[in-house]
């Protein structure tokens, strides 16, 4: 029996997927629960398994096609089964309307092609594709004007004129010299005309393209303002040594700075709700629940993983939630639904030493903290001069949902809690 692969909708908001590589050729034997092909998201790199044993009969969709979901993109089945006819009916119809756009008749008989303004021979026109020559330029030597083979390979582009050094060169860096203005006389290219320090140019990722979209409409969506307040640090410090030794024991993670900042604004966001809110329409939704996500970067981009009913989880939980979250989010082993529904979320670059950012909100939530590095500094206690860990905390607020003062407030209850991390514990 035949069975269709499809394009699998794995998120509410998913409306289509890129095939990234087919694990398996046509023709070979995929047991039921092996890896069929991987595919990419918006955001997120998926394997998918073949619901049943059975051969690929046949590639619908191949690498780097972008389908719709719920598309058919192969076929599974016993090795005697047939594609269904009406697939391959659709796709040779749809050859068939490609080449009638193109050419209006074929004439196999003369071995040339007739378009509403060129005729030319199929070996003329594959000669002119793959040297980018327009077969308007060319004047044809046939019948009735048609373009020849042999008109094609006499055709000759316009010279480029360049000296021998500035052409070694052009080689040498794979510079295209037709797309070079010349500095000399009727336009004669010279090495000081080449473009030496040219940039490379790099295709964006699916990622990146939905990062890129994503940031720009919260930019330009979201009147924001950003709120920076110092918190000393000592005691977080020291409570995190404290319970080390315990948590790895109890769990097998290392407690870090940051799921201590993931706790204590937890706490916090259930004090302040506005902060937790999001704008809908002329409505402001404000969640008796917290969805913390954690902006993760990755070589390819960033994403922002969710750890789901965080104020219900006591210290430890947490700790395990996020270290499974981060892990999974390296390993790019995430479902597309575990990037969506967040309420509020926390980008840390204090790891790589920055000590203040503006970061830009993760929509739909109305605010966003960037976590900074912790750094001794000189401050002034009842009148002493003293050395102290201080890091800075920044939030950015959408002003339409939040002001100044209750921003204010969410950022003086976090400090509270990370300069006395005790008080977290007692509920």
């Amino acid at each position: 029996m035949v069975i269709e692969v499809i394009m699998p909708k794995a998120g509410m908001d998913m409306q289509e997927g890129q095939i990234v590589k087919w694990m398996k050729n046509e023709g070979d034997y995929v047991k039921q629960g092996e890896i069929l092909l991987e595919i990419t998201t918006d955001k997120v790199n998926m394997e998918i398994e073949a619901e049943a044993s059975g051969y690929l009969l046949k590639k619908l969709k191949h690498d780097g096609d972008t389908v719709p979901v719920i598309t058919t993109i192969g076929y599974l089945g016993d090795k005697d089964d047939k594609v269904p006819e009406s697939e391959v009916e659709i796709l040779n119809d749809k050859k068939e309307v490609e080449i009638s756009k193109s050419y209006t008749a074929i004439n196999e008989k003369e071995n040339y092609i007739k378009t509403d303004k060129i005729r030319a021979t199929p070996a003329a026109r594959k000669i002119a594709r793959d040297s980018s020559i327009d077969l308007s330029d060319v004047r044809g030597s046939g019948p009735k004007g048609r373009i020849q083979k042999i008109d094609v390979e006499n055709h000759k582009m316009p010279e480029i004129k360049s000296t021998p050094l500035a052409k070694r060169i052009a080689n040498d860096k794979g510079i295209d010299l037709s797309a070079i203005g010349g500095s000399g006389y009727d336009g004669k290219i010279f090495k000081e005309d080449l473009p030496l320090d040219a940039s490379k140019s790099i295709p964006m990722s699916n990622m990146r393209k939905i990062i890129a979209k994503r940031m720009t409409e919260s930019y330009f969506t979201a009147p924001t303002f950003t709120l920076d307040l110092d918190v000393d640090m000592t005691k977080s410090i020291s409570f995190k040594n404290e319970i080390m030794d315990y948590i790895m024991k109890e769990t097998g993670k290392k407690v870090t700075i940051t799921d201590i900042v993931l706790y204590a604004t937890t706490k916090s966001l259930m004090k302040h709700p506005y902060v937790n809110a999001r704008l809908d329409g002329e409505n402001i939704i404000i969640h008796d629940y917290v969805n913390l996500a954690l902006a993760i970067g990755l070589d390819e981009g960033l994403l922002t993983p969710v750890i789901r009913n965080a104020h219900m989880m006591t210290f430890k939980e947490l700790v395990l939630a996020a270290k499974d979250i981060q892990e999974r989010t390296k390993s790019m082993r995430l479902s597309p639904d575990e990037l969506q529904g967040s309420t509020f979320t926390v980008s840390n670059l204090g790891m790589y030493g920055i000590t203040k950012f503006n970061p830009i909100i993760n929509q739909p939530n109305s605010a966003i903290l960037g976590v900074n590095a912790i750094q001794e500094r000189v401050v002034s206690e009842n009148g002493e001069i003293k050395i102290k860990p201080m890091m800075t905390l920044c939030l950015t607020l959408d002003h339409r949902v939040i002001d100044g003062v209750i921003g204010s407030k969410f950022l003086q209850e976090l400090k509270c809690y990370l300069e006395n991390p005790a008080i977290m514990l007692l509920g």
